[in-house]
C-alpha cells in the first residue's frame, strides 16, 4: 500500500541523515496521502531503514498497514494534519544549530527575506514538553499556527510543506538561518532584523499564497 509514497519518505529520511539534520534514529517524517499518513517507524536507524519499514496510519491514529511500531512523535504529526488542511508533509529534525536555538528560550526573528517566504515570518519557540506526549502535540499545534516551521524547546525543530521536498528544504533553510543567527550572536552586538514594512508586505503575500491552497 502506497509503495511510491513509502519510497519518497524513505529517500527523504536518508537525505535528512546525509545533510546532518538527524542522527541514528532521531527525528522522524511523515507524508499525508488522502485520509492516511505514511510515517517513519520508531527506533530504526536511517542507515538500516527501507521503504517497507514505513507505516500507514489513519488520521485517528489507527494502524492500517505496518511491520513496525510507529514513531514516538506520531501524536504530534497527526494533530498537525488534523488542524492544518494545507500541510501535506512534515519533518522533525534534531539538527545542530536549530537544536542550539531551541535552548535559548527565544524565537528566531525574521533576519532574512526567505524566512518570510518559506516560514511565514519569525520561527517561534514551543514550550518544552516530553517527547511523545499529548502535551507536546498540543504545544506544537498552538504555537505553529499557520506557519511552516517551529523550534521545540530543548528538543529540535519541525517543518511542514506541500510535499516532503518542501518540508525538507524548509528544514535545511531553518538550519542555515539558525546557524547565521547563532554566529551573529557571538559578536555581542545588536542583530539587525528585516524592516517591519518589508516583513509585513512579504507576510501578506505569503498569507495569500496559503489561502489559495485551502
Amino acid at each position: 500500500m502506497y509503495e511510491a509514497e513509502r519510497d519518497v519518505l524513505f529517500r527523504t529520511c536518508r537525505e535528512m541523515e546525509n545533510a546532518g539534520l538527524v542522527l541514528g534514529s532521531a527525528g522522524n517524517g511523515s507524508y499525508r496521502v488522502r485520509n492516511h499518513v505514511v510515517l517513519t517507524p520508531s527506533s530504526v536507524r536511517y542507515d538500516e531503514m527501507g521503504p517497507a519499514d514505513m507505516l500507514v496510519m489513519d488520521l485517528d491514529g489507527g494502524i492500517v498497514e505496518s511491520t513496525r511500531k510507529p514513531s514516538i512523535e506520531t501524536a504530534m504529526h497527526l494533530e498537525i494534519y488534523r488542524q492544518r488542511d494545507d500541510v501535506q508533509a512534515i519533518v522533525h529534525t534534531h539538527s545542530l544549530y536549530a537544536s542550539a536555538m531551541s535552548l535559548l528560550n527565544m524565537s528566531l526573528p525574521p533576519i532574512l527575506d526567505e524566512m518570510v517566504h518559506v516560514f511565514g515570518g519569525e520561527v517561534r519557540l514551543s514550550p518544552y514538553a516530553m517527547a511523545g506526549t499529548e502535551e507536546l502535540a498540543e504545544n506544537v499545534v498552538k504555537n505553529l499556527e499557520n506557519r511552516n516551521a517551529l523550534l521545540l524547546a530543548n528538543h529540535g525543530a519541525i517543518c511542514c510543506g506541500d510535499s516532503l521536498r518542501d518540508a525538507f528544504q524548509a528544514a535545511m533553510l531553518l538550519e542555515r538561518c539558525c546557524k547565521i543567527y547563532v554566529t551573529a550572536l557571538q559578536v555581542g552586538k545588536p542583530i539587525s532584523q528585516l524592516p517591519e514594512k518589508a516583513v509585513d508586505a512579504q507576510k501578506q503575500a505569503w498569507l495569500k499564497k496559503q489561502k489559495s491552497k485551502s
